[in-house]
């Protein structure tokens, strides 16, 4: 059924895109304070795929848990893309640390934004053009160490893997929903998916027994709320936004996670980050605005 009101529903959207972005913020803390105690990155994905899958299929099956036919071929490779972006983030992490990891993988808008364009044979609408351009270049004052940067080539390349993969998963989510898919049931078998990606490495449920009692909470509020919630937010705004635009107003989190550092672990911004950290909130506003118009 056509939304009744298109404008409220892109409004809803925005916010969701917030709320998730939001979580994955805060949730940077937390996953530092397991690869702190020396948990591998695969095991991290693995365990927060499964947990963040298992926890949504309840929802999954009240709304109706089967996917359309026709949206199969696209949720598999969302779900493919799902589990790639997550592993080539936190590779890109290890090889080159947090800063480059974080700038490299916000440069999916550009990607998904080129798709669009070569999809529609437009150009995207000028708000988003100019959003992309100020999202951008304040990602890289924001996150880019001043003085010269030196990123290791494998660093850089598990970096452009993750932008891929992220732009290739928000493509996929989208072509997915606008076959017919519902935003959680997809989720849900398409994190259960890429756990069981990870076989080779581990089985599911040694993942599981392999995580220290004092370290499940971290482990759960991963899986829940940096994963099952906010991805399922994401997803959910992708039916309503361009792929575009849910992605420019998801580069929230990299300011979010500024700020948290900022206050909770005493990493003092300098001025060229709080200007980075202005023109991304000014990238997103264009981008809010572009949505709402359309």
């Amino acid at each position: 059924m056509a939304d009744t009101h298109p404008g409220a529903g892109r409004t809803t959207a925005v916010f969701q895109v917030i709320a998730a972005a939001t979580l994955w913020g805060v949730s940077g803390v937390v996953a530092r304070a397991l690869f702190n105690r020396s948990v591998e990155p695969a095991h991290l994905v693995q365990v927060r795929m499964t947990l963040g899958g298992l926890a949504l299929l309840p929802l999954a099956f009240r709304r109706g848990p089967w996917l359309p036919r026709a949206s199969l071929p696209y949720a598999a490779l969302y779900a493919l893309a799902l589990a790639a972006v997550q592993l080539t983030y936190f590779q890109a992490i290890a090889f080159a640390g947090v800063a480059v990891a974080v700038f490299l993988q916000y440069t999916s808008p550009l990607l998904v934004a080129a798709w669009e364009a070569a999809r529609e044979r437009r150009l995207p609408p000028r708000p988003v053009l100019l959003a992309l351009l100020a999202a951008i270049c304040g990602s890289a004052l924001l996150v880019l160490p001043g003085g010269t940067l030196r990123i290791p080539l494998e660093g850089f390349l598990w970096g452009a893997a993750s932008s891929v993969a992220m732009a290739v998963d928000t493509v996929f989510a989208g072509a997915a929903q606008r076959r017919g898919a519902r935003a959680i049931p997809m989720l849900a078998w398409s994190l259960l998916l890429g756990a069981l990606l990870f076989v080779p490495y581990r089985l599911p449920w040694t993942a599981l027994a392999a995580i220290p009692g004092r370290d499940w909470p971290f482990f759960v509020y991963i899986a829940i709320l940096a994963t099952a919630v906010p991805f399922g937010l994401y997803a959910a705004a992708l039916g309503r936004l361009r792929g575009s635009v849910v992605m420019l107003i998801a580069m929230l989190e990299p300011v979010l996670g500024a700020a948290l550092a900022w206050v909770a672990l005493g990493e003092a911004l300098s001025g060229a980050q709080l200007a980075g950290g202005a023109l991304i909130l000014g990238g997103i506003a264009l981008a809010v605005v572009g949505a709402r118009r359309e």
